[in-house]
């Protein structure tokens, strides 16, 4: 009899944390209970007509065979997969012996019988080991309903119903009744399961040996994406920074020119203007010369003689003769019109048609070590394929999940420097800032910020009308003014572009580049908008009773009923869910299908006003009037009191989570601390 072997801490495929109630496939993946009825119920929403789902990892049909069962309990009907959980979690259930059972007693079972599907008690484990039909039976150490799961593991996914009592060994595979027949007719090499497994148990199986060495093969390949994440993103800011610095050269060029072309336009037209003064002045002195003409002679037909009359007119006449002589001979040949035409240069037209100002020449491979990772782990999942293994239970873990995921599942990468798990880590503040320190008619009041990717810190300030940046030290910078009250800002959908919602009025589309704010169109937006949140091309809004889903245009689309005070929203880019307040509870729901994930609701965190997320999609939760922060992860499943209170703001009012370092901020409501920033530590290291 071969005792089960003790295992801890397998990781679910999906959320990638220690199972929570494992539920096991017939393809042999399991997944925490929660995460597979997520899965299940998005994957429903797009074909609701059918009565299967897809492994996650092979993609292999699960059918659920009560037709009218609601597909929110597909999961919990699946088995129980209690090897992948602590012992003390197995053992928390008293298991009684079948038999015993049968003869009205309940004595607490030992062994299960992997080929009569019974738990056994002490007595009834001597009987059976004494009988001679049950006495080659295998016998398991109890641990939770590892003889249901041994079952499951022998049932053929391909045929339901049928086990597995056949190895092909051409083809390394276990078979059905059914196999044979479909699959297998023409292979010569077929043999009755026992037999191979009397053969595979007389030698000592390499699995265990191979799988080590598969693992660390992984953690080579992973370590490499690492690398190639880190060599992109430094790429990329390379890349950006050579494109500023063009651009930069490029407008100090133009703005030079600019100069030199504007002095030669007031230098131009100066000297016209000139010219065409000098002309009028000549102009008008005639004409000044022929009203006083006019005029003499009309006085003179009433005041003189005849002969001082005729004298006068005869003066006046040759007087101004002379005068038009020498203004014409001045004006005749100045102009007085000048039809000037710009000339732009070629080089302006076609700046003026650039619809582009660079391309991509992208080549990729494959690193060396992982090309050489990714050989030897094809190698020795040949070689465990090609090895028939003992069907001992206890002593075999699904090659599955190992073979299948190298096909489907993409690996969740993590950073190369060591990172602290935000479950089992301290968190500490590491820095405050005073609101004397940031100036403003009234108490500064900061409830809505991003970070930049510049790691700059931008945040709004509803109490003074601004919006206020500190750099990645978290030193206050400058504030930008805004015409309104501004309650939240969100990242938009490029690099520079963020959206600022002012409190009931409006929500501007702004632009960030050089550090001046730009807005660029001012959207209406609904009565008490308070949060918003920015997703694809729509803009979530949290007023005081939904969050409204607009176009980017200002249009409502969608409206999402809730409960209680101020809504807040976030967002999760990555995978298209929101998170938003409804009442005391934090609501994660998808947005395609208005699914809801999970609801979250704990006595102790109550107003929850701030809501952010990490990298790892973990939310981030502050209570006002609990005075706290709490941590929920992706899948809503498990929590913890980040900071039972914090270190000197009473009422928290919003909280920033950085993108990419293991810290975030938290403001206050209007007191003498507006901001506080928080670290995790290791207390190991």
């Amino acid at each position: 009899m071969a005792d089960a072997v003790q295992i801890y801490k397998y990781r679910c495929l999906m959320c990638t944390n220690p199972y929570t109630e494992p539920r096991l496939l017939l393809c042999g993946h399991t997944f925490c209970c929660r995460c597979l009825s997520s899965y299940i119920n998005a994957e429903y929403v797009t074909a609701d007509d059918r009565l299967y789902f897809p492994c996650p990892v092979c993609e292999t049909p699960t059918y659920n065979d009560d037709v009218n069962a609601d597909v929110s309990t597909w999961a919990t009907c699946l088995p129980k997969n209690d090897l992948l959980v602590s012992p003390t979690a197995q053992m928390s259930g008293v298991q009684f012996c079948d038999p015993c059972l049968r003869g009205k007693e309940s004595n607490p079972a030992e062994v299960t019988c992997t080929e009569c599907e019974e738990k056994l008690c002490i007595q009834c484990r001597i009987h059976h080991e004494r009988s001679k039909l049950s006495a080659t039976h295998q016998l398991n150490s109890i641990s939770g309903n590892i003889g249901l799961l041994a079952s499951v593991y022998e049932m053929c996914h391909q045929h339901v119903g049928n086990t597995f009592d056949f190895y092909c060994v051409d083809h390394s595979a276990m078979c059905c009744n059914t196999c044979v027949l479909v699959s297998h007719r023409q292979c010569n090499n077929v043999k009755p399961m026992k037999d191979v497994i009397k053969k595979s148990t007389a030698t000592p199986s390499p699995v265990e040996s191979e799988l080590k060495e598969v693992t660390e093969e992984i953690k080579k390949m992973i370590e490499e994406d690492d690398l190639g994440i880190d060599a992109l993103n430094a790429k990329e800011k390379e890349v950006l920074t050579v494109m500023t610095d063009r651009i930069d050269k490029a407008k100090d060029k133009l703005d030079i020119l600019k100069k030199t072309f504007q002095s030669d336009v007031a230098d131009i037209f100066r000297l016209r203007r000139e010219q065409l003064m000098t002309r009028r002045k000549c102009v008008k002195s005639f004409h000044i010369n022929v009203e006083n003409s006019h005029q003499l002679i009309s006085d003179s037909e009433h005041q003189l003689t005849d002969r001082h009359r005729f004298v006068i007119r005869e003066h006046t006449k040759n007087q101004l003769s002379g005068h038009y002589r020498r203004m014409d001979q001045h004006t005749k040949a100045e102009p007085n019109r000048f039809d000037i035409t710009l000339k732009l240069d070629e080089t302006i037209d076609k700046i003026m048609k650039i619809t582009n100002i660079g391309h991509f020449e992208i080549t990729s491979s494959l690193s060396p070590v992982s090309q050489k990772s990714n050989g030897q782990i094809t190698s020795l999942i040949e070689s465990l394929l090609l090895t028939p293994l003992a069907s001992n239970f206890a002593d075999s873990i699904s090659t599955s999940d190992l073979a299948g995921s190298l096909q489907h599942l993409t690996v969740q990468t993590t950073s190369i420097t060591t990172a602290v798990n935000v479950w089992t880590g301290s968190v500490s503040c590491v820095y405050t800032v005073n609101a004397r320190t940031l100036g403003g008619v009234r108490t500064p009041y900061l409830t809505g910020g991003i970070f930049t990717d510049n790691n700059e810190l931008l945040i709004t300030d509803i109490n003074n009308n601004r919006l206020l940046l500190f750099d990645d030290k978290y030193s206050y910078q400058r504030e930008y003014r805004v015409d309104g009250s501004p309650s939240d800002i969100a990242r938009g959908r490029t690099p520079d572009e963020i959206f600022v919602a002012v409190y009931q009025t409006s929500i501007l589309r702004c632009t960030l580049q050089n550090g001046q704010l730009s807005v660029i169109t001012k959207i209406s937006s609904p009565p008490h908008t308070r949060s918003i949140a920015v997703l694809g091309d729509n803009i979530l809004v949290g007023t005081e009773d939904s969050v409204k889903v607009m176009s980017i245009n200002g249009k409502v689309t969608k409206s999402i009923k809730t409960s209680g005070c101020n809504t807040y929203v976030a967002v999760s880019t990555s995978n298209s869910t929101v998170y938003h307040r409804d009442n005391d509870d934090v609501v994660c729901r998808r947005l395609d299908s208005d699914t809801v994930v999970y609801r979250y609701r704990d006595p102790g965190l109550r107003d929850p006003i701030g809501i952010g997320l990490d990298r790892d999609h973990n939310v981030y939760v502050c209570g006002y009037s609990s005075r706290n922060v709490y941590l929920i992860s992706p899948d809503g499943s498990r929590a913890r009191v980040l900071l039972p209170k914090l270190s000197s703001i009473t009422n928290p009012s919003c909280i920033v989570v950085h993108p990419t370092k293991q810290e975030f901020v938290v403001t206050s409501t209007r007191e003498s601390t507006v901001l506080e920033v928080y670290r995790f530590s290791d207390d190991n290291m």
